[in-house]
């Protein structure tokens, strides 16, 4: 009968142990029967009609939707900030003369206001990493609400324009960990065919919270401007998100993912029994969705070992971060924030307050529309193609309105043609770019790393909001201490938006319908962008799959010998 040959120069614990081809995961052995149960589960659902998977995971749907609308006060907060310093009773309070007798806050202490909300966010953001990943979703969640109660009290009770400052600055550490947080765990705790939808969401409720803002700020006009209730609203509405949503996080399941991670298996089970309808996991389907789930995080521990900062650099998470990097910036950098600004630009333009504000609402209202329509399409259409459509299509309303700014015969002209494409870019933006990117993200960043990738991405894009909040309100503003391009700033978002198309093409690889083990594999083998719908996976290829059978002539056929330890075991043989 046949035998492996064993090599004298060998140490004796290390015959008859498979041999992979990648020698860094030598030792990990997968239940190949499982794990091909779970995919192919997986492939079965990627093709069920959407209400019967949605109902099938119901707990899930319903959990991540709520936990999300956390998103809704800092898209509220980001409307208002970009707003207030046009509002009536905003400058009455904290305004002075320009040179010119009329109310103002300069374009220094605007961009300085959202500057320190920025930075805040990205305090918040850097704590959220390393939060999340020692002490999971849930826990985090909740800290974050009761801390953002205790700060809105200095935005609320502001007296000066330097308690703004520190307000914003405050207000901003929660709601960086609500940023990717929620992001995270969206992704975390449905599978493949779902993930779109939900990670999706998380735009839906940040278009929500600019929506509220720009009705709240609307409404308050008819208070009179006097009165410090004018500004004080807008703020005080944002209290009343913090108790249900804090018991949301209290009832909500952990993400079985970091359970996994920090190795608590049974607590992994009771969490994604919690997150599906009662009856649809059976012993044999759980056994595969562990297994899956505990293959992918073998693999991912080759480059991923500790889960920190460091390791979003190191080996494949390199290309993998850069890759969230971008999906954020091409975010923030493609133009459409000036519709944050459009009361800004639409009076710098000429148009009224009360109808600035009208047409105001009229832009940020297509926000739930839009990203409703792009839910919808989420499963059919891919992540690449949403992306290119997004940056094509706002680089096209940028040219045209940065045309206009050049042509048009009159100020009042302007506003309105302005106006039009503002509610075309906002549309696009809504479609595509807003709602894809947390599904990007939150697809394309290892598991064991995911929220630290999430965090660094979500601090490039905070940072460049930072350099957004400062050239914007200079391009938009007509005063004196500003740059006065008004609608010409088309022309150089457009510029950007071009480039974005190229890289877009050639870098942003497609992950529809993929597993995280499907996407570890395909950046493990390095992939072309281009290529990975197209690409076999192979699951085991770097794992130790039992491919090499070892014989003993005194045992019969089908008996076979393999080293079955984990890597911890090995690691601590070593």
């Amino acid at each position: 009968m046949a035998v492996t040959e064993v090599d004298p120069s060998k140490d004796e614990r290390e015959v008859g142990k498979p041999m992979p081809s990648h020698i860094e995961n030598a030792a990990y052995t997968p239940n190949m029967e499982l794990i091909e149960g779970a995919v192919a589960n997986n492939d079965q659902e990627a093709t069920l009609p959407k209400k019967e998977l949605f109902k099938m995971y119901g707990p899930a749907t319903i959990y991540s939707m709520l936990l999300s609308l956390a998103l809704v006060m800092e898209g509220m907060d980001v409307g208002l900030i970009n707003n207030f310093f046009v509002h009536p009773a905003y400058l009455r309070k904290f305004g002075w003369p320009d040179k010119k007798g009329k109310l103002h806050i300069s374009t220094a202490w605007q961009g300085g206001i959202g500057a320190g909300n920025n930075c805040g966010s990205i305090i918040g953001l850097l704590i959220n990493g390393y939060l999340q990943s020692r002490f999971g979703s849930r826990k985090v969640y909740m800290g974050a609400m009761v801390g953002m109660a205790c700060t809105i009290f200095v935005l609320f009770f502001a007296q000066n324009i330097e308690m703004l400052l520190v307000g914003n600055i405050l207000c901003g550490i929660p709601w960086g960990i609500f940023q990717t947080l929620t992001t995270a765990y969206a992704a975390e705790i449905c599978p493949p065919a779902m993930r779109g939808y939900l990670t999706a969401w998380v735009s839906m409720c940040w278009g929500a919270g600019s929506f509220l803002a720009t009705g709240v700020l609307r409404g308050s006009l008819a208070i009179d401007p006097q009165k410090d209730a004018g500004w004080r609203i807008p703020y005080g509405v944002q209290w009343a998100w913090i108790p249900p949503l804090f018991l949301v996080g209290y009832f909500a399941p952990e993400s079985p993912w970091y359970l996994i991670r920090i190795g608590r298996q049974a607590d992994a089970e009771k969490s994604l029994r919690r997150l599906a309808r009662k009856d649809h996991y059976t012993e044999r389907s759980m056994a595969e969705t562990l297994a899956l789930m505990n293959h992918t995080n073998e693999m991912e521990k080759i480059e991923a070992a500790n889960a920190s900062y460091k390791e979003c650099f190191t080996g494949t998470n390199r290309r993998r971060t850069f890759i969230v990097c971008m999906a954020w910036t091409i975010q923030i950098f493609n133009g459409q924030s000036i519709t944050s600004y459009a009361a800004i630009m639409l009076r710098s333009v000429g148009m009224s307050a009360t109808n600035a504000f009208n047409y105001n609402m009229g832009i940020q209202s297509v926000n739930i529309v839009a990203t409703a329509i792009a839910i919808v399409l989420m499963g059919r259409i891919g992540r690449r193609t949403f992306y290119l459509f997004g940056s094509s299509s706002i680089g096209a309303c940028m040219l045209a309105i940065g045309i206009a700014g050049f042509v048009a015969s009159g100020k009042e002209a302007t506003a309105y043609v302005v106006a039009v494409f503002l509610i075309l870019v906002q549309c696009a933006f809504k479609v595509s770019l807003g709602p894809t990117t947390y599904v990007i993200v939150g697809e394309m960043s290892s598991s064991r790393v995911r929220a630290q990738t999430i965090v660094l991405g979500r601090a490039v894009y905070v940072c460049f909001q930072i350099v957004v909040q400062q050239i914007n309100p200079r391009m938009l503003n007509s005063s004196s201490d500003a740059w006065n391009l008004g609608a010409k700033t088309g022309m150089v978002y457009f510029v950007l938006c071009f480039v974005w198309v190229i890289w877009i093409f050639f870098f942003l690889p497609e992950t529809k319908n993929r597993s995280f083990a499907d996407i570890d594999y395909l950046f493990q083998k390095k992939v072309n962008a281009r290529k990975f719908t197209t690409t076999p996976v192979d699951l085991f290829e770097f794992t130790n799959a039992p491919q090499e059978k070892i014989l003993d002539d005194d045992e019969p056929l089908g008996t076979t010998n393999t080293t079955d330890k984990n890597v911890s075991e090995i690691q601590h043989q070593r």
